[in-house]
């Protein structure tokens, strides 16, 4: 009696498999190891979820029997996951170009401004004023002016130390074109404070107080100035960065043909790949197969 119940609970044991129809649709594909082309086909960051997810709504879709039926569907998963990645691939070329324009911007801004400082150093007649589009020297411009007018303010006129200043913003006397700039009203203001007192009752001229806080408000002018350029200028600058954002949508010359040439390779494997799995459906269905048409284009 003992054996025999023994023996009973061995038989319950045994496996028998599913037996309702759906369980036996749901474990058909239990042998297949998702290994052929999955292994190769998934990066380190990819989902395997993801993948799998894909495989099994193709394995839904197409019904796939027998081992070749069931490789060309997972070759399918695998293009289609390639194509995935195309697109990634595509929005990071895109996104490598936009999301840094404003850094190399600043960086192209910066050396030039350096550069410019440098060659101010060394005796360069032009001017920082003539370079006030680039944001870093239109401060210079701005530091120097307030330095200039609270030494102006405090101690009055010292042309020497005044002109080195004025020489640096807007150049040399000779090349200066500023005519209503700081620049010129210097050298009136200057020779009014130096006037004696008998020309200054006589022609009516400022007094040297008088001159020195014309000049600052002079300053006070370019200051205002230089503000309102900088606001308008950075207005500009944003503009024109978010319609080369807009233009650098569509990947360089290069990097396009290369996603445009791997995009087609895929296009024609995943069509190629549709098609023997179609035929080998049919021909297990037993319908039709049209012939296999094969172009070979020759020069």
């Amino acid at each position: 009696m003992a054996s025999q119940q023994i023996e009973s609970a061995r038989v319950e044991r045994r496996a028998t498999g599913p037996r309702t129809p759906q369980g036996k649709d749901r474990s058909r594909h239990n042998a297949v190891k998702h290994g052929i082309f999955s292994r190769a086909a998934l990066l380190k960051d990819e989902s395997k979820t993801d993948f799998d997810s894909l495989l099994s709504g193709l394995r839904k879709d197409f019904d796939p029997e027998g081992t070749l039926e069931d490789v060309l569907v997972e070759k399918l998963a695998t293009l289609l996951w390639r194509y995935r990645r195309l697109i990634v691939a595509e929005r990071a070329e895109v996104q490598s170009k936009v999301e840094f324009l404003e850094w190399d911007q600043q960086n192209r801004q910066f050396d030039e401004a350096e550069e410019i400082e440098r060659s101010s150093q060394f005796g360069s007649s032009a001017g920082l004023i003539r370079k006030i589009e680039n944001p870093g020297v239109l401060e210079w411009c701005l530091d120097f002016l307030l330095e200039l007018r609270e030494r102006i303010a405090k101690d009055g006129f010292d042309e020497e130390r005044d002109r080195e200043v004025l020489d640096k913003i807007y150049g040399s006397p000779a090349s200066s074109r500023f005519h209503g700039s700081p620049f010129r009203d210097y050298f009136v203001w200057l020779l009014t404070a130096r006037a004696s007192q008998e020309e200054r009752e006589r022609e009516g001229f400022a007094t040297p107080e008088e001159c020195q806080q014309s000049f600052v408000c002079s300053i006070d002018t370019e200051i205002r100035r230089l503000k309102r350029y900088r606001k308008e200028h950075a207005a500009v600058e944003t503009s024109r960065a978010k319609l080369e954002a807009l233009r650098q949508n569509v990947p360089d010359s290069a990097g396009l043909d290369r996603l445009l040439r791997y995009e087609a390779s895929l296009e024609r494997s995943f069509d190629r790949t549709l098609k023997q799995l179609e035929r080998l459906q049919r021909m297990r269905l037993g319908l039709a197969v049209p012939p296999s048409v094969d172009v070979n284009i020759s020069s």
